[in-house]
């Protein structure tokens, strides 16, 4: 019993003088292995990914006649397709800036001013013209998606075949704005393994 008991004394005073040892001086905090030499913030010479910020381009003038290059769009439709090339702009963030007149067989002009962001396959609309050839803006316009449409798919034509770079997936826009322009008059040869209806 009284073996117990000195046992029991030891381990107490043990942990009495630990505790102690423990308050007294300074403490040091202790660094796990993962951070030991680790530098803090970004890795030096990483760049560091910011977020898109869009340049604010107003609206041009309403499109002449002369301006207007038409293009053939996939899939079906009864409307001939404009782009007015005098309004064709690509801005350093990358976005593709245009009028689009949308013609229908009766004649009725659709005038619209877009953007497409080659990089995220998106398309938003700004303004669109009013019977006096004036602009009403969007109001708080967003960046919808390009759909591949079977009629009327102007974007998706315009996103594949003109004015953004071909392949699995688009980095940016098919070149300057003299490229665009001339891509729209003399359009590139389609991909025969890819059906146009896509």
């Amino acid at each position: 019993m009284t073996r117990g008991w000195t046992r029991k004394a030891l381990l107490l005073g043990a942990a009495a003088l630990l505790v102690t040892l423990l308050g007294c001086g300074e403490t040091t905090p202790v660094q796990k292995p993962s951070q030991r030499g680790m530098p803090t913030g970004p890795l030096p010479g990483a760049p560091e990914e910011q977020p898109f910020v869009e340049a604010g381009v107003p609206p041009p003038a309403y499109p002449r006649d002369r301006d207007l290059i038409p293009f053939e769009i996939r899939g079906d439709t009864t409307n001939r397709f404009l782009i007015d090339g005098s309004t064709l702009s690509v801005t350093e963030d990358g976005v593709v800036h245009f009028v689009l007149v949308i013609r229908t067989a009766d004649g009725v002009d659709n005038v619209r001013f877009a953007g497409l962001r080659c990089s995220e396959r998106e398309w938003k609309d700004y303004a669109f013209a009013r019977v006096d050839h004036t602009w009403v803006a969007v109001r708080d316009p967003q960046w919808q998606p390009v759909h591949t449409l079977r009629l009327n798919d102007y974007q998706g034509t315009l996103y594949k075949d003109y004015f953004c770079t071909s392949g699995a997936v688009s980095s940016g826009p098919a070149g300057s704005v003299a490229k665009l322009v001339d891509r729209l008059k003399h359009p590139p040869k389609p991909d025969q393994r890819v059906p146009r209806t896509e």
